[in-house]
């Protein structure tokens, strides 16, 4: 089985120059603490040691490995266990031209602040106090190494160092607000002679992502690394369900390599017998069950919260832009089977004649770790995993085929109705316990706070004396919300002889609720009117998981057929709002519920088109006085920010291919 946490360091330790061995020491005892606290027994031992050897055989595994794979090509190509990639359904959607901002990440001039030698910048190293040099720039941010979103070992990672090696990798924190946001902790600068000698000597690491699988171009990447994609949405009404390789892709790390034969899912914790599982057992042991559900990242649309109001920005990667939703059919085994095979009383805890005190979560922890070591981890209510009408699955298929990498191959939770981050892909380990997962994707990614909690005041320094957590709940169920997917934003539509012209969309509502009603509008909500709804599957009252389908042909008023008859172009605002059977109704706007972690962004979505009379009717095209800046647009049809694909072509420094490095796997899903 791929060991990620071995291979990675043994990737960074090929460039990290003498006077960084430190850090690399640094980073195999931050392995081995991050990998105690959440291993016990042999799995401490394992990963101890996997961390503990990879200083030392760092060298002889990049020399033997000199092309950066993990995998020998004939070993993938042969042993029959990857998939080659499969035929692409759709065309692939048209080139965006990057448009890098000179500048946009270059530290102003401070000749107000003092110069500070390099050397003294290098100590400042460890918790107590933690300083970065940026192109020249000096930042003492020690106070953030609670609020950075990937935890403190991450900072541990480049304290004392130059930031921007860390940030080639990851992309993201080149849109400009990042840094911008630094100069507000900026201490002083280095000298011309130090900042030329930092440039001389920067670092390039191995890439711990090389090894991801090749995507679909309609799959629109709005992080590479990790691999965050979401659908084309103009594609998302052509199928009900999803195909595989259009699915929303949230990544968290990068995807594990995994061999199905030496998998094991371990089942531990309160009130249970620990068991080992490997992939056929869960085949072979327990009854297979299919369930049809949507799922939607929790931040999907968080595009559309930065920078409201001009300065309300969002410090949390993915800038999902609005198709981070998608549906598929699951097949694997009920949760509460294997809680009941391990000795969970299943039944009287769902009819609630069990109520045990120390038993109220599960959590899920991912074979997927990142440069420290660190899994992925989230968890769900026990009663969700119990429920005998919830189910809740251990998923070895998706649409009749084995899990695709990019989805959790070999085994993942389904928690259908919660939000993808609570449904860990890659599942390694799930433990019975009286607390939530104490990862911080669970306790600070995903929580929902209150309009004037801000990132820059509150987030950053995640001080839990003045942070109210108990203001802010971590996100388990979806509001319902729904979006226009046809037309596409900046289209023309042509309606040459057309009386009538149709609308369609998607709807769902978190927590099994069924959508009663989508209305539509072609004026930006001044006036909606009932779609029509599809939804060709039969689900049950609080079951129903999977999304509804709507559409609306709009008969074209008399006023707009007279200005088409003119030769006028019309433009059109179409939005939607959609109703579940809690009579929970999407709101107007975004103002009342904005949260500075971007989460569970639900109001109306307004789709820019216009209806165009020189075009023969039914033919859609883009507006060609439109360029855009990504396949998929925030409501409205522009960004208000400078997109620069989430940061990765806004940097005119940082512009090469982020795929220019690939392992043999890459090839294969």
């Amino acid at each position: 089985m791929f060991n990620a946490t071995r291979y990675t360091i043994a990737k960074q330790a090929h460039n990290v120059s003498r006077h960084h061995c430190r850090t690399l020491s640094a980073l195999v005892s931050s392995t081995i603490r991050g990998e105690q606290q959440h291993a016990g027994g042999d799995d401490a031992f394992k990963y101890s040691a996997a961390a503990g050897l990879s200083l030392g055989i760092a060298s002889a595994l990049l020399m033997s490995n000199s092309n950066g794979t993990t995998r020998a090509e004939a070993d993938v190509t042969s042993n029959g266990k990857y998939k080659t990639l499969p035929p692409q359904k759709y065309a692939s959607p048209p080139a965006i031209k990057p448009h890098p901002i000179e500048g946009v990440n270059d530290p102003p001039p401070r000749p107000d602040l003092p110069t500070i030698p390099l050397e003294e910048v290098e100590e400042h190293c460890d918790e107590e106090s933690m300083w970065f040099m940026f192109r020249g720039a000096v930042y003492d941010l020690t106070f953030f190494k609670n609020g950075h979103p990937g935890g403190t070992p991450r900072l541990l990672m480049a304290a004392g160092q130059d930031l921007e090696p860390y940030w080639e990798v990851y992309r993201q924190h080149f849109r400009g607000h990042i840094v911008e946001w630094m100069e507000k902790h900026r201490i002083g600068s280095l000298s011309p002679e130090d900042k030329a000698k930092v440039e001389a000597n920067k670092m390039q690491f191995g890439d711990m992502y090389e090894s991801d699988p090749i995507r679909d171009p309609n799959l629109l990447g709005c992080t590479q690394k990790p691999w965050c994609g979401e659908p084309r949405i103009d594609l998302l009404t052509n199928d009900y369900i999803t195909p595989n390789e259009l699915f929303y892709v949230r990544n968290h790390l990068a995807v594990p390599d995994i061999d199905p034969d030496e998998y094991v899912l371990i089942v531990k914790g309160k009130g249970i017998k620990k068991h080992k599982f490997t992939l056929n057992d869960l085949k072979t042991k327990f009854p297979k069950h299919e369930v049809v559900t949507t799922l939607q990242c929790a931040g999907n649309r968080r595009e559309d919260l930065h920078g409201v109001d001009g300065d309300r920005k969002i410090f949390i990667a993915p800038h999902w832009v609005i198709g981070a939703m998608s549906t598929a059919k699951w097949g694997g085994v009920k949760m509460r089977d294997v809680l009941q095979h391990c000795g969970m009383d299943v039944d009287a805890m769902a009819l609630g004649e069990k109520t045990p005190k120390n038993i109220k979560h599960l959590q899920f922890e991912g074979y997927d770790t990142d440069e420290t070591g660190l899994c992925y981890g989230g968890s769900i209510p026990i009663d969700k995993a119990v429920d005998g009408l919830g189910d809740a699955i251990f998923a070895f298929e998706m649409n009749g085929e084995p899990l695709p990498r990019d989805h959790g191959f070999p085994v993942r939770a389904i928690a259908p109705g919660h939000a993808g981050a609570r449904q860990c892909k890659w599942l390694h380990k799930v433990i019975v316990s009286d607390k939530e997962s104490q990862k911080s994707w669970q306790q600070k990614s995903y929580r929902g706070f209150a309009p004037d909690i801000n990132f820059e005041e509150h987030l950053s320094h995640w001080d839990p004396k003045t942070l109210r957590l108990d203001q802010a709940p971590i996100v388990q169920e979806m509001p319902v919300t729904s979006f226009v997917c046809n037309p596409p934003q900046n289209s023309l539509v042509g309606v040459k002889g057309a009386t009538e012209f149709t609308v369609k969309g998607v709807a769902w509502s978190g927590g099994g609720k069924k959508i009663e009603r989508v209305d539509v509008s072609i004026d930006g909500g001044k006036t909606f009117t009932a779609a029509e709804l599809y939804k060709p599957i039969d689900q049950r009252r609080n079951r129903h998981w999977a999304w509804t389908h709507f559409s609306k042909t709009f008969p074209i008023p008399d006023e707009i057929q007279e200005r088409i008859k003119k030769g006028e172009k019309v433009k059109l605002d179409i939005c939607s709002k959609a109703m579940d059977s809690n009579f929970n109704l999407q709101p107007e706007t975004v103002g009342p519920y904005w949260n500075a972690r971007g989460v569970c962004i639900n109001h109306w979505y307004h789709v820019e088109t216009t209806l165009d009379a020189t075009r023969p009717k039914g033919e859609i095209e883009h507006a060609s006085n439109v360029e855009d800046e990504f396949g998929n647009t925030p409501t409205g049809g522009k960004f208000p920010i400078p997109w620069g694909e989430h940061g990765w072509k806004s940097d005119p420094k940082h512009q090469t291919d982020p795929r220019e490095v690939i392992a043999p796997e890459a090839r294969h899903f």
